[in-house]
């Protein structure tokens, strides 16, 4: 999978005394098969990027590319086919699921998509074993 950030901007409440932009024309390519940290301060724009990629927030200019599919400043459609192939994990344990258990947190995104409740334990139990 490769992730292209074209000319990519955000600004935070845009028009407003609270505006702040976060991005500016960002130019980055993520390529295949690579694994990527993304550094810096507080408040250095790590999650603006990060969220992004699989169009948590909308770029205010530019354009985000994963694979084919294409995210631009306004309306987008397929977002969830995007989700598929992009998943987060927030850094604070506040802003994750609140399930009872790891098993029923990592059961609740392909139960989104509409797998089957065992097909879906399945997936967690290869889930769990991979990151041990």
């Amino acid at each position: 999978m490769s992730i292209i950030f074209r000319k990519v901007s955000h600004t935070y409440s845009p028009k407003t005394p609270f505006e702040y932009e976060a991005l500016n024309k960002i130019d980055l390519t993520f390529g295949d098969g690579k694994m990527i940290a993304i550094i810096g301060h507080t408040g250095s724009g790590k999650s603006t990027l990060v969220q992004h990629m699989n169009a948590l927030l909308l770029p205010t200019s530019g354009e985000v590319q994963v694979d084919d599919y294409i995210v631009k400043p306004l309306k987008n459609k397929g977002l969830k086919q995007l989700r598929k192939r992009v998943g987060l994990v927030f850094q604070f344990p506040e802003y994750q699921l609140f399930e009872n258990t790891v098993e029923k947190d990592i059961i609740f995104g392909p139960k989104n998509f509409g797998v089957g409740e065992e097909e879906c334990k399945e997936i967690a139990k290869k889930v769990i074993k991979q990151v041990g």
